[in-house]
Formats: structure tokens, sequence, C-alpha cells
């Protein structure tokens, strides 16, 4: 049926080509050669649509053959002989004329693959690939570990191939990591809770899994195993950190005869109490505010972010990560983690704070505090009044301030209305960033308060209800990340301590096939140095990248490793990450090839021959129709 439509439709293309040249064009001399050039470009087209195969020479061609070899690491389980016997079997098939085509997480891997060490073994991938090749017959070599047995099937199902699969090694013994989470510990001397996702394959009923603290073993249990293909997941409580800040923990399956050991260990990083250098907000009054304040500025700041909101004398409730385990934390542990900050933000400083609350205010460096009232404007060292009644509307001139240029393009018109303002005293003379007016209209009165004397900055709002545009999409959200973006780059600007100054991975353990990310600090124009050293000390990667912006690096392999990062003859950042071999290669059990011959994998292809689509000359023939279509045009006097 396909030549017969292929003809029928090849006719009216040819028919439409002269109808254009003799109805719809002008009347021109060579009509009927621009005609056929157009009736030749439609026509070539068609049949690379319906992809035609061609027998040179008027015989049917030698069938196009390819030779699939699994190069995923299961192949290589146990002792190898998978893998060796597909390699014997593949050197004899290429002596008979076959190509070998690698295939696992990618095709054509490499043209000598010594040892299989791909993470994932994807069959569809390399069947569509095959089909473009214009190949006719297919044979698998593996041990049927696909990632994506349906997608295979149906690969398989829909491509003009007659397939074979030649299975290799055997049952296999294995226990494996899936996923490894540690849980922050938000205050000193409390449990630590991981997670840990395994798989098992020709296992007894249990296994061990045993968890370090860098390297002190401070857990081991024993869990059932799961079935074959499927995972099982428990949640072990861990005695309270040893360590402060950023510690690595690491969890090892241990299970007798383990045929697969890459897939045994994996590791996390959890930071104990707080992590020095970020940003700490602290709520000492209940409020919308901070909900909506916390994100934006972890988002641009870009620090590990830390929250408390004040629940009684001595209770503060953790905001960010910590709020899915609920675990309140005492005063002295904000006190530690707000003296530890680059970025301190107070919110609801007021008459009602205790002693504890308003020693806060004092704190140096830089500081975005937030006052109720005028007993709180004069902790935060600003005269200004008590609130003012009324709604404050953003006024839509932005003076010139340091946050002029971030609040640029801002819409402030018809934002929704501030409440509670404290009216700055007249004698302060600062430039005020952002001003606000009664109902809409009037003189406009400063929200904002910025202050760097004596080294610090500190920033006083003096308006409540900004959380109210975050609560809006659109113009009114845009404005309120606007703006407080702008205020936390000014309060770190030029700050030599501030955590945004500091380099750092963007994700703390990586795959070993994944380019490392990096959230490079800095302004534009500058450059900082990375420098990463493996766990013997010796260096593997050096390179100097663009400031201010993230930042790839190539992948590296399996291993902890140290970073530092310099910028000038100053430190910016240093610290550890981990790239993990750990895949889920041998998380499925080898399929059923009946499943792909239910698939309809074994049918032959619909006619022999050399698929025309493989070839250079199908489209060089069209870019010369064409380019000779236009030439004639233009000579006719066509356009």
């Amino acid at each position: 049926m396909r030549l017969p439509a292929f003809v029928a439709l090849a006719g009216l293309l040819v028919a439409y080509a002269f109808w254009v040249y003799f109805r719809a064009e002008l009347p021109v001399r060579s009509r009927v050669r621009l005609a056929l050039l157009r009736a030749g470009t439609l026509v070539v087209l068609l049949a690379l649509l319906f992809d035609l195969r061609l027998a040179w020479g008027g015989g049917a061609v030698q069938p196009r053959r390819w030779a699939l070899v699994d190069v995923s690491a299961s192949m290589g389980v146990g002792d190898g002989t998978a893998w060796d016997e597909a390699r014997a079997r593949a050197r004899v098939l290429e002596e008979e004329g076959w190509t070998v085509v690698p295939f696992g997480d990618a095709v054509g891997t490499g043209d000598s693959v010594s040892v299989p060490d791909a993470l994932r073994s994807e069959l569809g991938p390399a069947v569509t690939r095959a089909v473009e090749a214009g190949v006719t017959e297919l044979t698998v070599l593996s041990d049927l570990r696909f990632q994506d047995p349906l997608a295979g099937a149906a690969a398989l199902a829909a491509a003009p191939l007659i397939v074979d699969f030649e299975v290799f090694g055997g049952p296999v013994v294995n226990a494996g990591i899936s996923t490894f989470r540690v849980e922050d510990q938000g205050r000193r001397g409390e449990p630590v809770y991981a997670e840990v996702e395994y798989f098992a394959e020709g296992a007894a009923d249990s296994l061990q899994l045993e968890i370090r603290e860098e390297e002190t073993l401070v857990a081991s249990v024993a869990v059932k195993t799961p079935s074959p293909g499927r995972r099982g997941r428990t949640r072990v409580e861990l005695p309270a950190a040893r360590g402060e800040g950023r510690l690595r923990y690491s969890v090892h399956a241990v299970l007798p005869g383990d045929g697969f050991p890459s897939d045994d260990r994996g590791a996390a990083y959890m930071n104990a109490g707080h992590e020095a250098g970020g940003l700490v907000v602290v709520s000492l009054s209940p409020d919308w505010e901070p909900r909506a304040l916390f994100t934006v500025l972890e988002e641009a700041t870009g620090l590990p972010a830390t929250g408390y909101l004040r629940a009684g004398p001595d209770r503060f409730v953790p905001m960010g990560r910590a709020v899915q385990r609920g675990a309140p934390v005492d005063s002295a542990t904000v006190r530690r983690a707000a003296g530890d900050a680059a970025l301190l933000v107070v919110h609801g400083l007021g008459a009602s704070n205790d002693a504890w609350g308003r020693s806060l205010a004092r704190r140096g460096g830089r500081v975005l505090l937030w006052p109720l009232d005028a007993v709180g404007a004069d902790l935060a060292r600003v005269p200004a009044g008590g609130p003012l009644p009324g709604e404050w509307y953003a006024a839509p001139e932005i003076p010139p301030s340091a946050l002029a240029a971030d609040l640029a393009g801002a819409r402030l018109h018809d934002l929704p209305p501030l409440s509670g303002l404290l009216p700055l005293d007249a004698s302060v003379q600062a430039p005020a960033p952002l001003l606000v007016q009664l109902g809409g209209t009037g003189p406009g009165r400063p929200a904002l308060h910025l202050d760097d004397r004596d080294g610090a900055r500190r920033v006083t709002v003096l308006a409540s209800g900004f959380w109210r545009w975050a609560a809006r999409e659109g113009q009114a959200k845009d404005a309120y990340r606007r703006l407080w973006s702008g205020v936390a780059g000014w309060l770190l600007a030029q700050d030599p301590r501030s955590g945004a100054a500091r380099l750092r991975p963007e994700a703390w353990v990586v795959a070993a096939d994944e380019a490392i990310s990096w959230w490079v600090p800095g302004g534009e124009g500058d450059s900082v140095r990375i420098q990463v050293d493996d766990a013997q000390g010796d260096a593997v990667l050096d390179t100097v990248v663009a400031a201010g912006r993230t930042a790839g690096t190539p992948p590296l392999p399996p291993g902890t490793y140290r970073f530092q990062g310099t910028a000038g003859d100053g430190e910016v950042g240093e610290g550890r990450f981990d790239v993990e071999s750990r895949s889920e290669e041998m998380l499925p059990p080898p399929a059923d090839p009946e499943t792909f011959v239910a698939a309809g994998a074994f049918t032959a292809p619909g006619g022999g021959g050399y698929p025309l689509r493989t070839g250079p000359w199908p489209y060089l023939v069209l870019l010369v129709l064409l380019s000779a279509e236009w030439v004639g045009r233009r000579r006719a006097g066509l356009r």
C-alpha cells in the first residue's frame, strides 16, 4: 500500500507544481523548467517522508546489521564473565560483517570499551538510533537489565527490524543504596534522623545498614530485604552529632557475597546546629512577614538559611527544612546562630520584647531590623515616632539611593497598601530608597532607612504589611522580590565575612557522570579561582571562573574532595563534597525476552534495500533543486 500511495501523492504534487506556474504565476518562457524543478523538490521530500528504500543495480542490497553491546556497569558484575563473553561474541559478529555499537546511557559511547562503566542501560534510544541509521538486522548483547523495558519494547514494536537477543550473566547476589538523606540537627544534643532507601537481589531475609558520622560508626541496623526490582525504606534514629557545622555521613549496605560493590555506599551532609556565615531570620512577634521574606532572601543571597519563630520565652520553632520535623530549639541555639550569621534579620522589635530579644538589635555587622513601634525603632538606633494609622501606598517615583538600580523597572503603583508606618525624625538626612504616601497622595515618607556608619550596614524597615505584595502574583510579587533582593545585596556588599561571598557547590553530593555546578561569589567582572584536591591531597582541578553567577566544571571520578576558592588575595570558600558512583543499574531484574517478542519485536522489515534518508545525496539534490529554481525565478523576473 505504501508504494501506490507514494505514486498517487507524487502525481498530485507534480500537478500542483505545474498549476502554480501555469495558473498562479505570471507567464514566463522558462515556466516548464521551473515547474519541473519544483516538482522534483516536492517528490524528493515526499520520498524522504515515506522512508523509501532503494535496491541499487536492480537487486537487493546487503542488509545493514548492528550488534548492540551493553556497556552498563552491571555487565561487569562479579568476576566479569558476562562482559568477557559478550565481547568475545561481539568480535565474532564483527568478523562476520556486523557493525559493533556500544550502548548504555548513551549510544556509541566509544569505539573500544574495555570496562563497562555506564550508569544506566537504555534500550529505547539505541533502537531508535539503529532505525535512523537504516539498520535492518539487530542483535542485542546484554544482561537485559534495562531501565526502560517498556520504552524499549515500544521502540522495537515500531521498528522495521529483525531483532535477536543474546543474554549474558546469571543470578547475582547484591544489595545497593538508592537514596540516603540526613536531616539537619537544629538543636544541639538532639537525635539525628537518617532516611535510607535500598534494594537487594539474591539475598537472605535481611541485610545490614551501617551508618557513620565522619569515620565513626553511629548505627548498625538490620532491615528486611525487598523483592527484586523493588525498594525498601527505613528511618534510622542516630545519636546526637558529635561535631558542629557541616558534617559528612555515610551509609554502607553490608551483604555477604555481594557481587556488585559499586552501589553499596552513599553519602550525605548535614548541618549540626547551624552553618556559620549564613542567613538567619528571627521573628519575635507572630506575623506573615518572615514567611515571605525568608524564601526571597534565601534565593536572592544563595546563603544557607535558617529561620526561627518565637513560640515562648525559651522556645523557637525552626523555619525552612527544619520545619519538616518540627524540632523546637532554645534561645541559646538561636543566639549562637545569630552571632555566626553573615546576614541577620530581626523581626518584631518592640516594647513587648524581653531583654533577650532586645539584645539581638545590638548585634553588629549586616542586620535587617523590623521594629513595630517607637521603642523598637530606638533599639534599631533610628529616631522615629509611634505607628501612624491609615493605608500607606508606595510612591511611584523611585528616589536616588543605593537601591535605585534594583527598583528600576518595578511598577510601584497599584501595590497593596502598607500599614503601621513609623515616622522618621526630621533630623535624619539619609536618603530614603522607598517612599510611601497616605492614601496614595500627599508628601512621601520613608519606608526604609539605610545606615552604613562605623563599618557596619543596617537596614531598618519603617512600615508593615510588605507580605501583601508577595501574596499577589505578577507586578506586586516582582516588586517585593526586587526590593528585598536589593536590600540584601546592599547589606552584603563589600563584607569580607559575608556568607554570600562564599564559594560552594550547588549540591554536596553529585553523580560521577555529572558536571559539578558551583555558586560563585563576587561582582560582575570579577573572577574566582577554584582548586579541588582529592582525598590524598593531589590537585585534580584548578580553574578560574567568572564571579557572580553559577559555573560548571567537568565531572570527577568517585571520591571525597576538598575545594577552596580564592579571589585576589583572599579565600572566599572552602569545604568538602562527594562524587558518587552509586547507581540503580542493578535495581531492575533481567527482563524477559518474551516481553519483546510479545510486543512485536521479531518482525521482518517492511522492505529491503538502502534507506533513502540515510545517505547524503538526497539532501544535496534538494539543495541543488531549490537553488536552481530560485536562480531561474530571479532571471525570469519572478519573486
